[in-house]
């Protein structure tokens, strides 16, 4: 479904209005209150887990004697484009980010150690270290990729990271969720109109209808791994 199919069984399903809305643009009333609840529901669906389907794969080409990178610098492998829509790297010992020098082609591949911010302070920032091939890669208190030694050449890492939420905003809009569970945006919004308008009919047959189908989703998309954080 998109935003506006969304927001029409939605509608629906509580009975606020005996129809529409045609649109999601330019509401007011109850409608723009129908839009806004569906909307923020997607948001907080995301917000709750680190889903798989948010999991994308980046390159990023370094510049020799540059060691720190943010998030832009980096393209998404998918869209072909640079990210824009960024929430965490996931890096750690079973998800080590790959290297190659540029010039010598993919089939110089190798892994990269990450490392946590502490190590890479007490190892590359005091003193003066050479540049060099990056041995290992390390997130900094704003969220940037830090590689030491900082690259003497141009060279390629790549690895994953986390998207930063889907904001619905047209009418057609499609969540990028799995389709199978795009209602548990609907039942997501049932709730806050339900404690809104101090409907318990609506309030429990959202609640107990999203607590069914979300229990699915963790069971597809819940995060079978670790994400960025402390590298034990």
């Amino acid at each position: 479904m998109n935003f506006l199919q969304l927001v029409q069984r939605y509608r629906q399903e509580t009975g606020y209005a005996s129809t529409g809305p045609t649109t999601v643009v330019g509401q007011t009333g109850d409608h723009a209150k129908a839009v806004d609840w569906v909307s923020s529901a997607y948001v907080e669906l995301q917000n709750r887990l680190r889903w798989r389907w948010l999991r994308r794969r980046f390159t990023l080409t370094t510049a020799s004697g540059t060691k720190r990178y943010v998030y832009s610098d980096c393209t998404d492998v998918v869209a072909n484009e640079a990210i824009d829509r960024f929430r965490e790297w996931i890096i750690d010992r079973r998800n080590q980010m790959l290297c190659y020098l540029q010039s010598s082609g993919e089939s110089a591949e190798y892994w990269v150690t990450p490392i946590s911010w502490e190590q890479y302070r007490q190892i590359y920032l005091i003193g003066s270290t050479p540049n060099g091939p990056p041995a290992h890669v390390a997130v900094d208190p704003s969220n940037n990729l830090v590689l030491g030694p900082t690259p003497n050449d141009v060279y390629v890492l790549s690895g994953e990271y986390h998207r930063g939420s889907q904001v619905l905003a047209a009418d057609d809009d499609t969540p990028e969720m799995p389709s199978d569970y795009h209602m548990l945006i609907v039942y997501a919004a049932m709730m806050d109109y339900g404690y809104y308008e101090v409907a318990n009919e609506v309030l429990g047959r959202g609640r107990e209808k999203h607590r069914r189908l979300l229990r699915q989703l963790e069971a597809s998309q819940a995060p079978k791994i670790r994400m960025a954080g402390p590298l034990a």
